[in-house]
């Protein structure tokens, strides 16, 4: 079951203590390595690409979930291309900042509207998933960027595409990827089929084209039918 709720949280504000104190303090009681990220300066490395590699083009105003603290207000930037997190702050000097969040800190972070999580993919390796909705069935998109080779252009050069997404069920930790209301069906056994299946007649549901409140309506009901067999 995939489930996260960045509420009810202990909340650390800046009266307590700072998001970047706080990792150094993380810091100390995890330990160190040679390749630890975080605390590391970012400086982007694609000022000769078109795009960028970014889920929001622009720093936005996100909730961080480290190690069960909750942090309120945080600007980050999710890059999708490479699966890393840059928080963007003021040093003690006022300046603006920015460095790489450690993966295995963070449990999960949000902007306004879009969780998203740290859990195992199909093949078992870590990565954030966007959760849409969340209990027994849950659906989550994975996003991701690709750079490609600029063909238009007379020098070599590279752009970042728009970030896409693979959707898939969670049923019992089992990923079903779907693209089509066929694929989304295949993901339960046939009596649900049935009743969902009718259900999308009804609702007049695509979910190759739904927005995120009637996936997450079609998933609530999906999880009704499991509740009844409880």
């Amino acid at each position: 079951t995939v489930v996260v709720v960045l509420l009810g949280l202990p909340k650390l504000n800046a009266q307590q203590i700072a998001i970047t104190d706080y990792l150094a303090e993380c810091e100390r009681k995890y330990g160190s390595d040679a390749d630890l990220v975080n605390g590391e300066k970012y400086y982007y490395p694609y000022r000769q690409s078109q795009g960028d590699p970014f889920f929001f083009s622009e720093s936005r105003s996100a909730v961080i979930l480290i190690h069960n603290k909750e942090f309120e207000g945080q600007q980050l930037r999710y890059d999708v291309f490479n699966q890393k997190l840059i928080l963007d702050f003021k040093d003690i000097y006022g300046s603006t900042s920015s460095l790489v969040l450690r993966n295995e800190w963070v449990e999960a972070f949000a902007f306004e509207n879009q969780k998203f999580i740290r859990m195992d993919d199909p093949e078992g390796e870590p990565g954030f998933f966007q959760l849409v909705a969340g209990g027994h069935v849950s659906c989550i998109y994975e996003w991701s960027k690709d750079q490609l080779l600029n063909l238009n252009s007379g020098v070599q050069s590279y752009y970042f595409t728009e970030p896409k997404k693979e959707s898939y069920l969670v049923i019992g930790g089992q990923f079903y990827p779907y693209r089509s209301n066929k694929s989304f069906l295949k993901a339960f056994d046939p009596e649900r089929q049935k009743t969902v299946k009718q259900f999308m007649k009804q609702t007049k549901i695509k979910v190759n084209k739904a927005p995120d409140s009637q996936i997450r309506h079609i998933v609530e009901y999906c999880n009704t039918l499991f509740h009844e067999d409880s």
